[in-house]
Protein backbone atom coordinates (compact mmCIF):
# COMPACT_ATOMS: atom_id res chain seq x y z
CA UNK A 1 0.00 0.00 0.00
CA UNK A 2 2.66 2.16 0.72
CA UNK A 3 4.56 1.98 -2.90
CA UNK A 4 1.10 2.72 -4.46
CA UNK A 5 0.58 6.06 -1.96
CA UNK A 6 4.30 6.85 -3.31
CA UNK A 7 3.31 6.73 -6.62
CA UNK A 8 0.23 8.89 -6.50
CA UNK A 9 1.83 11.59 -4.41
CA UNK A 10 5.15 11.42 -6.75
CA UNK A 11 2.56 12.26 -9.88
CA UNK A 12 0.83 14.90 -7.82
CA UNK A 13 4.54 16.36 -7.22
CA UNK A 14 5.38 16.09 -10.61
CA UNK A 15 2.42 17.94 -11.69
CA UNK A 16 2.82 20.48 -9.21
CA UNK A 17 6.51 20.66 -10.32
CA UNK A 18 5.45 21.25 -14.19
CA UNK A 19 2.38 23.21 -13.31
CA UNK A 20 4.78 25.82 -11.31
CA UNK A 21 7.74 25.60 -14.15
CA UNK A 22 6.37 25.21 -17.25
CA UNK A 23 2.79 26.23 -16.87
CA UNK A 24 -0.82 24.60 -18.37
CA UNK A 25 0.59 24.47 -21.68
CA UNK A 26 3.20 21.75 -20.63
CA UNK A 27 0.77 19.62 -18.42
CA UNK A 28 -0.17 16.27 -20.31
CA UNK A 29 0.01 12.65 -18.63
CA UNK A 30 2.78 11.61 -20.17
CA UNK A 31 5.14 14.79 -19.13
CA UNK A 32 3.62 14.06 -15.65
CA UNK A 33 4.50 10.25 -15.96
CA UNK A 34 8.24 11.00 -16.60
CA UNK A 35 8.57 13.62 -14.66
CA UNK A 36 7.35 11.10 -11.45
CA UNK A 37 9.33 8.60 -12.89
CA UNK A 38 5.93 6.00 -13.23
CA UNK A 39 4.96 4.64 -16.92
CA UNK A 40 2.28 5.81 -18.28
CA UNK A 41 -0.18 2.71 -17.70
CA UNK A 42 0.76 3.92 -13.59
CA UNK A 43 -0.45 7.45 -14.50
CA UNK A 44 -3.97 5.86 -15.78
CA UNK A 45 -3.76 3.52 -13.59
CA UNK A 46 -4.62 7.12 -10.61
CA UNK A 47 -6.18 8.96 -13.10
CA UNK A 48 -8.14 8.41 -16.29
CA UNK A 49 -6.93 11.80 -17.82
CA UNK A 50 -5.07 15.23 -17.06
CA UNK A 51 -8.19 16.74 -16.13
CA UNK A 52 -8.92 14.64 -13.07
CA UNK A 53 -5.60 14.51 -11.64
CA UNK A 54 -5.97 18.41 -12.12
CA UNK A 55 -9.18 18.19 -10.57
CA UNK A 56 -7.25 16.48 -7.67
CA UNK A 57 -4.73 19.16 -7.31
CA UNK A 58 -7.88 22.33 -7.70
CA UNK A 59 -9.30 20.37 -4.93
CA UNK A 60 -6.38 20.38 -2.93
CA UNK A 61 -5.59 24.18 -2.82
CA UNK A 62 -8.98 25.21 -2.87
CA UNK A 63 -9.21 23.21 0.47
CA UNK A 64 -5.59 24.73 1.86
CA UNK A 65 -7.56 28.36 0.93
CA UNK A 66 -10.53 27.41 3.15
CA UNK A 67 -8.83 25.95 5.60
CA UNK A 68 -8.14 29.62 6.44
CA UNK A 69 -11.44 30.21 6.48
CA UNK A 70 -12.26 27.51 8.68
CA UNK A 71 -9.81 28.65 11.40
CA UNK A 72 -11.67 32.10 11.41
CA UNK A 73 -15.24 30.63 11.99
CA UNK A 74 -14.01 30.10 15.64
CA UNK A 75 -13.76 33.93 16.46
CA UNK A 76 -15.63 35.73 17.85
CA UNK A 77 -17.15 38.99 16.36
CA UNK A 78 -18.41 41.88 18.63
CA UNK A 79 -17.64 45.06 16.97
CA UNK A 80 -16.61 46.63 13.31
CA UNK A 81 -12.90 46.19 14.04
CA UNK A 82 -12.94 42.43 15.14
CA UNK A 83 -14.98 41.74 11.59
CA UNK A 84 -11.78 44.02 10.01
CA UNK A 85 -9.30 41.74 11.80
CA UNK A 86 -11.22 38.22 10.57
CA UNK A 87 -11.19 39.72 7.22
CA UNK A 88 -7.79 40.94 7.26
CA UNK A 89 -6.28 37.49 8.16
CA UNK A 90 -9.13 35.54 5.61
CA UNK A 91 -7.37 37.85 2.70
CA UNK A 92 -3.52 37.65 3.64
CA UNK A 93 -3.69 33.93 5.12
CA UNK A 94 -5.31 32.81 1.48
CA UNK A 95 -3.43 34.42 -0.27
CA UNK A 96 -0.30 33.21 1.27
CA UNK A 97 -1.47 29.81 1.48
CA UNK A 98 -2.28 30.05 -2.60
CA UNK A 99 0.83 31.23 -3.54
CA UNK A 100 2.86 28.50 -1.49
CA UNK A 101 0.95 25.58 -3.16
CA UNK A 102 3.14 24.57 -6.14
CA UNK A 103 1.73 25.40 -9.25
CA UNK A 104 -1.08 27.55 -8.15
CA UNK A 105 -1.33 30.27 -10.41
CA UNK A 106 -1.29 27.75 -13.46
CA UNK A 107 -4.48 26.03 -11.16
CA UNK A 108 -6.56 28.68 -9.98
CA UNK A 109 -6.19 29.69 -13.99
CA UNK A 110 -7.17 26.00 -15.11
CA UNK A 111 -10.09 25.73 -12.64
CA UNK A 112 -11.70 29.88 -13.86
CA UNK A 113 -10.87 28.54 -17.63
CA UNK A 114 -11.43 24.87 -18.35
CA UNK A 115 -15.30 23.80 -18.16
CA UNK A 116 -14.40 20.71 -17.13
CA UNK A 117 -13.07 22.01 -13.96
CA UNK A 118 -14.75 25.03 -13.09
CA UNK A 119 -17.62 23.31 -10.46
CA UNK A 120 -14.46 22.39 -7.83
CA UNK A 121 -14.08 26.13 -7.92
CA UNK A 122 -17.56 27.02 -7.97
CA UNK A 123 -18.49 23.90 -5.45
CA UNK A 124 -15.77 25.34 -2.82
CA UNK A 125 -17.09 28.51 -3.37
CA UNK A 126 -20.65 27.71 -2.41
CA UNK A 127 -19.98 25.92 0.71
CA UNK A 128 -17.73 28.76 2.06
CA UNK A 129 -20.10 31.01 1.39
CA UNK A 130 -22.27 28.85 3.16
CA UNK A 131 -20.61 28.21 6.08
CA UNK A 132 -19.74 32.13 6.66
CA UNK A 133 -22.76 32.72 6.23
CA UNK A 134 -24.25 30.40 9.21
CA UNK A 135 -20.92 31.35 10.89
CA UNK A 136 -21.48 35.61 10.70
CA UNK A 137 -26.26 34.69 11.73
CA UNK A 138 -24.39 32.39 15.20
CA UNK A 139 -22.59 35.33 15.74
CA UNK A 140 -25.96 37.60 16.14
CA UNK A 141 -24.88 39.46 12.94
CA UNK A 142 -27.40 38.74 10.33
CA UNK A 143 -31.15 38.22 10.17
CA UNK A 144 -30.94 34.53 9.31
CA UNK A 145 -28.42 31.98 8.59
CA UNK A 146 -28.85 32.30 4.86
CA UNK A 147 -29.05 36.12 4.84
CA UNK A 148 -24.98 36.63 3.70
CA UNK A 149 -24.46 33.72 1.13
CA UNK A 150 -24.68 36.43 -1.39
CA UNK A 151 -22.04 38.73 0.18
CA UNK A 152 -20.06 35.86 0.90
CA UNK A 153 -19.85 34.45 -2.59
CA UNK A 154 -19.06 38.03 -3.62
CA UNK A 155 -16.27 38.18 -1.22
CA UNK A 156 -14.48 34.93 -1.93
CA UNK A 157 -14.69 35.33 -5.66
CA UNK A 158 -13.51 38.75 -5.18
CA UNK A 159 -10.55 37.24 -3.26
CA UNK A 160 -9.81 34.54 -5.93
CA UNK A 161 -9.87 37.62 -8.58
CA UNK A 162 -7.12 39.63 -6.56
CA UNK A 163 -5.02 36.64 -6.31
CA UNK A 164 -4.96 35.76 -9.64
CA UNK A 165 -4.53 39.50 -10.52
CA UNK A 166 -1.09 39.78 -8.23
CA UNK A 167 0.30 36.33 -9.57
CA UNK A 168 -0.41 37.73 -13.01
CA UNK A 169 1.56 41.44 -12.21
CA UNK A 170 4.25 39.56 -10.66
CA UNK A 171 2.50 40.59 -7.14
CA UNK A 172 2.87 44.52 -8.40
CA UNK A 173 1.15 46.53 -5.85
CA UNK A 174 0.67 43.60 -3.14
CA UNK A 175 -0.02 45.36 -0.08
CA UNK A 176 -2.41 47.25 -2.07
CA UNK A 177 -4.52 45.23 -3.82
CA UNK A 178 -4.65 43.22 -0.19
CA UNK A 179 -5.94 46.13 1.53
CA UNK A 180 -8.64 46.97 -1.31
CA UNK A 181 -10.07 43.48 -1.30
CA UNK A 182 -10.19 43.14 2.64
CA UNK A 183 -12.07 47.14 1.94
CA UNK A 184 -14.01 45.06 -0.41
CA UNK A 185 -14.80 42.30 1.85
CA UNK A 186 -15.93 44.64 4.75
CA UNK A 187 -18.35 46.48 2.54
CA UNK A 188 -19.93 43.48 0.98
CA UNK A 189 -21.20 42.39 3.95
CA UNK A 190 -22.45 45.87 5.82
CA UNK A 191 -22.78 44.28 9.06
CA UNK A 192 -21.54 47.44 11.58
Amino acid sequence: MARKTNARERLIGAAQDILAEQGLAAFNSNAVAERAEVTPPTFYHYYPNKQALLRELGERMMLAQHTVIRRDTGLVIRTAQDFRGACERTVHEAFESTRAFRGGYALLVSLRALPELRDVRLDAHAAMARLISVYLHEQGLSPGPDSLVVPARMALEYLYAAIEMLFETDFANCDEVLRLTVEAHVRLYELF
